[in-house]
């Protein structure tokens, strides 16, 4: 009688493997070979559940974002208020940066192929961790300026620059080396960004605790 495979499990597992493959040589100098070897199981066994390289690609990408955007979401809901949530936002995704700091190269590389590629999946994918947050940062923004924390301001706009802003501290942090702490730059950036929105009264009573912030630096 034949073994019982569990396939999700598998697929996770090739997934797994792939993203250490694609992390240590590249998207484009890995083979199916590779990654099979590192899984230890045969090439064949990949394409049951992948056609392409380039879908086992998306799925390794897939795979993080659903994964970022469940934490998220699991945090948001567990938060008392428009402050806690978004500081929730924050550290999910420095977590989520550091915990994958080794393969972080992997999401620029990931980025570039899908302006690349002439297969909308993988634009379409970006842009749902981004709709993702940027429906969230809209929410926030909405609730703080409803409670008088924040003066007015227009949602869209505000929450497609804040998304801008992470990815752009993301990628200095990559680019540099990893040579800041990921935490304390995007605490920063939330001051900054704190102070600027806030009301006049609102800045008044948090201004100590943000300026400080601010002088420190990351």
């Amino acid at each position: 009688m034949p073994a019982y495979v569990d396939k999700t499990a598998k697929q996770a597992e090739i997934v797994k493997h792939a993203a250490d493959v694609f992390s240590q040589t590249g998207y484009h100098a890995s083979k199916i070979q590779d990654i099979a070897t590192a899984a230890c199981i045969g090439k064949g066994t990949i394409y049951e559940y992948f056609r392409t390289k380039e879908q086992l690609f998306l799925a390794v990408y897939d795979a993080w974002m659903s994964e970022f955007e469940e934490i998220v979401q699991t945090r948001i809901e567990a938060a008392e208020d428009a402050l806690s949530k978004i500081d929730a936002i924050r550290d999910s995704a420095v977590e989520f940066y550091e915990s994958r700091a080794g393969q972080a190269p992997l999401l620029l590389e990931f980025w570039a192929h899908a302006l690349r590629t002439d297969n909308p999946a993988f634009l379409e994918r970006i842009n749902q961790t981004r709709n993702f947050l940027r429906s969230l940062g809209m929410k926030l923004t909405k609730e703080l300026t409803h409670s008088e924390w924040f003066r007015d301001v227009d949602e869209e706009a505000f929450a497609t620059l804040e998304t801008g802003i992470s990815d752009g501290i993301f990628l200095a942090w990559v680019l540099d080396g990893r040579s800041f702490p990921l935490s304390k730059a995007f605490t920063f950036r939330q001051s900054l960004i704190g102070l600027g929105l806030l009301n006049d009264d609102a800045r008044a009573l948090l201004t100590p605790k943000l300026g400080s912030k601010l002088k420190r630096g990351f």
